[in-house]
């Protein structure tokens, strides 16, 4: 005789999901893997009416497997630069209920989350969500035909997902490329910025050079700061960082008894070190390790590094020519300099 716990436990019913045919679309992703994170454990999806009875239905494998068998079969690895989708299965159950002689109301559920793996980290991508209500027949099961449909949908819910996203969202990205650009232009009213072709004038110096305890000729404020901003192209992220290098005529001044050949010669010379301050900027980045989840935060970094690599420079430089007193370490300095810019601009 059964136990009265035995009595109350519904009798089960095993469902093998069928094996569907191959795809044969050119698809960009391939199943790699599906995690269960359902409420239900393992082999279970849910209760249906059989035979008058509520009944457990089972799969004949755990969820997980049975998923991922069918799901690869829909999206296999066909080719290289596919994408490769794991699925989180949040829902997937059907529960249906005895309403009426041969009447039976049921409803079957999915939600599943589609994301990849990039640089070890995951990356989300959609997700797809759907439910279906029906009505059926006692003499008639619809689970193996709605729980395999339900599948069906949430992977064309991808594909179309991923036509319309590929090259066009960052989350697809493989990689990075960076793409620099010059960001001088016409000179603005308080700014010259730079050029091989335009060298400093005296008359760029608008500052008040009246500067009480000011024991110098001159001096120049040049500096060089980046605009950023990122794209899709292809399978790869696109970062574009504008550059410009530029001296500020407000805050560059010179007393008129030292406006000399010489001494304007010293101070473009610093502005020369700018500009190849933010070409080593430029190298910095090329160097780095950027990476599609975090790439701002280090060219950030490593714009600093290159700004406080100038100021170290520039130190440099002024101490070593005693702020262009000393004639020969300052042709020294300048014949250095200019063969760096020359390289910079006229011999690629």
């Amino acid at each position: 005789m059964k136990s009265e716990a035995a009595r109350c436990q519904p009798e089960s019913l095993t469902y093998s999901l069928p094996s569907p045919p191959k795809t044969s679309k050119d698809l960009n992703f391939f199943v790699v893997n599906t995690v269960d994170q359902r409420n239900l454990p393992g082999k279970r999806v849910g209760q249906v009416i059989h035979f008058g009875k509520v009944t457990e239905l089972l799969l004949n494998k755990s969820v997980e497997d049975a998923l991922l068998a069918y799901y690869q079969r829909l999206a296999p690895e066909i080719k290289e630069g596919q994408i490769p989708l794991y699925i989180a299965i949040e829902h997937f159950q059907i529960q249906e209920k005895r309403v009426a002689p041969n009447k039976v109301i049921g409803e079957a559920r999915i939600k599943v989350n589609f994301r990849w793996y990039r640089d070890m980290q995951p990356v989300e991508l959609t997700s797809y969500e759907s439910k279906a209500n029906f009505t059926r027949p006692e003499s008639k099961d619809i689970h193996s035909q709605i729980l395999p449909s339900l599948l069906d949908q949430s992977i064309a819910h991808f594909e179309k997902w991923m036509t319309l996203n590929a090259g066009r969202n960052p989350s697809l990205s493989r990689k990075i490329v960076l793409r620099f650009k010059d960001m001088g232009g016409s000179d603005e009213k308080d700014t010259v910025f730079y050029s091989p072709l335009r060298p400093l004038k005296w008359t760029d110096f608008k500052g008040n050079y009246a500067r009480p305890g000011s024991r110098y000729a001159a001096a120049v404020f040049t500096s060089f700061a980046y605009e950023g901003h990122s794209y899709p192209e292809g399978d790869q992220l696109v970062v574009e960082i504008g550059l410009k290098v530029f001296m500020v005529k407000s805050n560059s001044w010179a007393k008129m008894n030292a406006r000399e050949a010489g001494t304007l010669r010293h101070e473009q010379l610093h502005f020369d070190l700018t500009r190849l301050a933010a070409e080593g900027f430029k190298k910095r980045l090329l160097e780095a390790e950027l990476t599609v989840e975090d790439h701002d935060s280090e060219i950030q970094y490593q714009y600093l590094e290159a700004f406080r690599q100038m100021n170290t420079d520039q130190k440099a430089y002024d101490n070593a020519t005693g702020h262009g007193t000393n004639a020969a370490l300052q042709e020294s300095w300048d014949r250095n300099i200019s063969n760096q810019i020359k390289k910079l601009y006229f011999q690629k």
